[in-house]
């Protein structure tokens, strides 16, 4: 039986010991360079080209660095830099500050005052560079806020003005008119 499980080849080239079906699988070529078996560095052996083998330095490391032969690994992408992403937050943070803030204003009133915080932290992430888009919007949203803050605060001033004039026992009845509800305090 021949090697890979075929038959022994018989004919013309079956006397020949470079024949390729005669060896055995993954031997070297008949007539090429042999190399040493794996192991420690023999005295007297060398590579084909005539150096003498070598021992890998103590530690194992090689010129390229700790544990990897060769030159240095490659650069970082052009378009990963993680420097430009510090300080990201403060536009986000400005974003949601302006979103939420005019959440707040309609439910119970208090989104001016995170659209203070917001326009003050998106003013701040514009001037540091960072994520001067989400900056901008968060700006935007809370400058709006605001401006609807200011103009339902003085309409409500220019319906309930008047009545603050008067002494506190006629407010109530005053507001309930202006308003043409029922309050009950």
């Amino acid at each position: 039986m021949g090697p890979y499980g075929t038959p022994p080849s018989t004919g013309a080239h079956a006397d020949r010991p470079d024949d390729p079906s005669r060896q055995p699988p993954y031997a070297p070529p008949a007539g090429g360079p042999s190399y040493p078996s794996e192991g420690p560095p023999q005295s007297g052996l060398s590579y084909p080209s005539g150096q003498p083998y070598q021992a890998a330095p103590p530690g194992g490391a090689y010129s390229g660095g700790p544990g990897y032969p060769g030159g240095t690994p490659y650069p970082a992408y052009p378009g990963d830099d993680r420097s430009r992403q510090q300080g990201g937050g403060l536009g986000t943070a400005a974003l949601v500050l302006g979103i939420v803030s005019l959440f707040l204003l309609v439910v119970c009133g208090l989104g001016a005052l995170t659209a203070i915080v917001g326009l003050i932290l998106g003013i701040a992430a514009v001037v540091k560079n960072s994520n001067r888009g989400r900056a901008w919007v968060g700006i935007a949203l809370s400058v709006l806020t605001l401006i609807i803050a200011v103009v339902v605060l003085s309409w409500f001033y220019s319906k309930v003005g008047d009545c603050l004039n008067l002494p506190p026992e006629f407010q109530q009845r005053c507001i309930q008119e202006k308003f043409g509800g029922q309050f009950t305090p």
